[in-house]
C-alpha cells in the first residue's frame, strides 16, 4: 500500500513540476559528494549546507582533507616564504572548469479565467509559454585556502540576460577564523542567518517588496533582498553569533553617491553552530534535522533615483521629473526546527520619504510565514503566506495577500519537480498594480479572493 502511494505522488508531480533552481553541482564535483550533502530539495540548504555557504564555501574544518577533484597549483609552496618582495602569494584553480548550468521552468494553469493571473495570459487556461522559462550559468571554487568566488548568469528564453551574482569572498582575514569576512562585488545583501533562496515554494525566504515600482515606477525599484553591487564586512563568533554591515549601490537610474547601507545580527540557539563545527550532535541519517531557534535582526537605509511612469502626468502634460526617495527599513526573521518541522517567519517595515508620482511618502509592511515538514529525503509538502500593506499619504492603506501551498520532490538529487498554487486576496491595488510584488489580483471595487494559478514545475542542474 505505502509504495503504491508512492507511486502515485512520483505520478502527480511528474505530470505537474517545479520553481527555481538555484544549486551549484560545481561543488559536488569539487568534493566528489551529492548534492544532499549540502541540501535538502534544492536550493533549500542542510544545517551543514548553511555553513559551507557562511564559511565562504568551504567545509567546516579542514577544508583541503574533503576536496576530490584536481587542483592546479599557481605558484611553488615555497612562494609563501619569498612573499611579499620576490613572489606572488601562490594559488589554485581547478583543473576541470567549476562550471554548471541549470534549467527551470513552469507550466501554469488557471481553474479562474476571470482571475487577474489568467486575465495577464490572455484568458489561457493551460499555458506552456514558461514550460522552458530560464538557463543558469553557475562558476563556483576557491582561488586559495582565503579567497572563494561564486557566479551566477541568468538567460530568459525572453531573451533577457542578468549577471545575478559575482562575488569575492575574502574569508577568515587576520587569522580571525570565521570572525571577520569581506565579499566584494554583486549578490544579496546578508539580512538573515540562511541564504536568500531558503524556501520550498518561494523564490526568497524574503520575499521583496518595491514600493516605488508599486506605484508605477519604469525605472529600477529598491527591494529589500535583492541583488545589488556591494562590499560587505561579515562574521561569526563562537559559531552561535553571527553579523553583517555593508553599503550597496542601490537602485538608480544615474551614477549616484553610494548612499544605501545596512546591518544584521542572528543569533543560533541549539543545533548545529553557524561555522558546522564543534560538537554537532547531528543525525546523519537526517541531516535536515534539529532542535533549534534561530533569530535575525536587521537595518537598512536605502537612497535611490528613479522614475515616475509615464501614466503620471504633471499637469502641464509632461511627463514627471525623476525623483529622489530615501526609505529606512527595520525588520527580523525566525527560524524555529523541531527535528524535520521547520518554520521561517519574518517582518520588515518600510518608510519612503518619495515614492509615488508626485513624490508622496509611503509606508509599507511585508509578513511572511513558511511551514514545511521533511516527510521523506526526497519529498517535502509546504505551506507559505506572504502580506503586504502600503499607505500612501493621503490614501487609504490597501493590502496584498498571498497564499502558496506545495509539494516537491527530488526525482534524482539534481532533477527537482513541484506542485504549487497562488491563491491571493487584495483590497485594493496601487498604481502599477501588484506586478511588482509577484501578485495578480486587479481588484476593482472593494476586495477580491482569486485562485491565481497551479503552477507546475521542472527544474534539473548539471
Amino acid at each position: 500500500m505505502r509504495r503504491a502511494i508512492v507511486s502515485l505522488v512520483i505520478g502527480l508531480l511528474v505530470l505537474t513540476g517545479a520553481s527555481a533552481a538555484y544549486a551549484i553541482p560545481a561543488f559536488a564535483r569539487k568534493y566528489g559528494t551529492s548534492c544532499q550533502t549540502c541540501h535538502t530539495i534544492y536550493p533549500k540548504l542542510t544545517p551543514f549546507g548553511e555553513a559551507f555557504r557562511r564559511n565562504g564555501y568551504k567545509f567546516p574544518g579542514k577544508d583541503e582533507d574533503f576536496i576530490k577533484q584536481d587542483m592546479v597549483p599557481l605558484g611553488n609552496e615555497a612562494y609563501r616564504k619569498m612573499w611579499p618582495r620576490e613572489s606572488v602569494w601562490p594559488g589554485i584553480l581547478a583543473a576541470s572548469a567549476p562550471l554548471a548550468l541549470g534549467i527551470n521552468g513552469n507550466l501554469v494553469i488557471h481553474p479562474d479565467k476571470n482571475s487577474g493571473a489568467a486575465q495577464a495570459d490572455n484568458g489561457a487556461v493551460v499555458s506552456l509559454h514558461d514550460l522552458v522559462a530560464e538557463g543558469h550559468l553557475w562558476a563556483g571554487g576557491s582561488f586559495s585556502e582565503h579567497i572563494a568566488y561564486f557566479a551566477e548568469i541568468t538567460f530568459g528564453t525572453d531573451s533577457s540576460l542578468d549577471l545575478e551574482h559575482a562575488e569575492l569572498h575574502f574569508n577568515d582575514l587576520f587569522s580571525a577564523k570565521h570572525a571577520l569576512n569581506i565579499y566584494v562585488g554583486r549578490g544579496s545583501p546578508t539580512l538573515t542567518s540562511f541564504g536568500p533562496h531558503s524556501s520550498y515554494v518561494g523564490d526568497t525566504l524574503m520575499p521583496s517588496l518595491q514600493v516605488t515600482a508599486l506605484y508605477g515606477a519604469t525605472s529600477d525599484s529598491f527591494g529589500v533582498p535583492d541583488q545589488t553591487n556591494l562590499v560587505e564586512i561579515n562574521g561569526m563568533a563562537k559559531g552561535r553569533f553571527i553579523y553583517s554591515v555593508g553599503v550597496n549601490s542601490g537602485a538608480n537610474i544615474d551614477v549616484r553617491n553610494s548612499e544605501s547601507v545596512y546591518a544584521h545580527v542572528g543569533y543560533k540557539l541549539g543545533g548545529m553552530r553557524l561555522d558546522g563545527e564543534g560538537d554537532t550532535k547531528g543525525n546523519p541519517n537526517k541531516p535536515w534535522a534539529e532542535n533549534a531557534l534561530t533569530v535575525d535582526l536587521f537595518g537598512v537605509r536605502a537612497a535611490s533615483h528613479f522614475q515616475p511612469g509615464a501614466n503620471a502626468m504633471l499637469a502641464t502634460g509632461m511627463a514627471p521629473s525623476p525623483l529622489d526617495d530615501t526609505a529606512w527599513v527595520a525588520g527580523g526573521n525566525l527560524r524555529g526546527t523541531l527535528g524535520s518541522l521547520e518554520l521561517n517567519a519574518g517582518f520588515y517595515y518600510e518608510w519612503h520619504d518619495h515614492a509615488t508620482a508626485d513624490g508622496s511618502p509611503v509606508q509599507a509592511a511585508v509578513q511572511y510565514d513558511e511551514l514545511s515538514y521533511v516527510v521523506l529525503p526526497w519529498l517535502v509538502p509546504a505551506v507559505r503566506i506572504e502580506y503586504a500593506a502600503l499607505k500612501a499619504r493621503g490614501q487609504s492603506r490597501i493590502n496584498d495577500v498571498k497564499i502558496i501551498p506545495g509539494i516537491v520532490a527530488l526525482v534524482r538529487p539534481n532533477i527537482k519537480l513541484s506542485l504549487t498554487g497562488q491563491i491571493e486576496y487584495a483590497d485594493g491595488a496601487p498604481d502599477g498594480g501588484w506586478g511588482a510584488w509577484g501578485g495578480s489580483a486587479t481588484p476593482m471595487l472593494g476586495a477580491v479572493t482569486e485562485l491565481e494559478s497551479i503552477q507546475v514545475g521542472l527544474a534539473y542542474a548539471f
